[in-house]
């Protein structure tokens, strides 16, 4: 993955849409206001990669902490905890 090309929001605005995009399309970029960073742009394509790619991760995650609460959990009937 090619590292992220930082561009002031200024420029952006005085290039172009077109400009930003096609920079975009290739590497993502991050603008900045007053040298910190203030938005990402990036191409459609990496978009849907990176949210397939943390909701993946997010799912990993659920069934994770679901199997360690069910190795930890105890479960009884009615009647026991009635007796309980």
């Amino acid at each position: 993955m090619t590292a992220p090309l930082r561009m002031s929001a200024t420029m952006a605005t005085e290039k172009g849409a077109g400009y930003l995009a096609e920079k975009a399309a290739g590497r993502t970029v991050v603008l900045t206001d007053h040298g910190k960073p203030s938005a990402i742009v990036m191409s459609p394509e990496r978009f849907d990669d990176l949210e397939r790619s943390l909701r993946l991760a997010a799912n990993q995650v659920i069934q994770g902490v679901s199997q360690l609460v069910a190795e930890r959990s105890e479960f009884h009937t009615v009647d026991e905890v009635r007796e309980g």
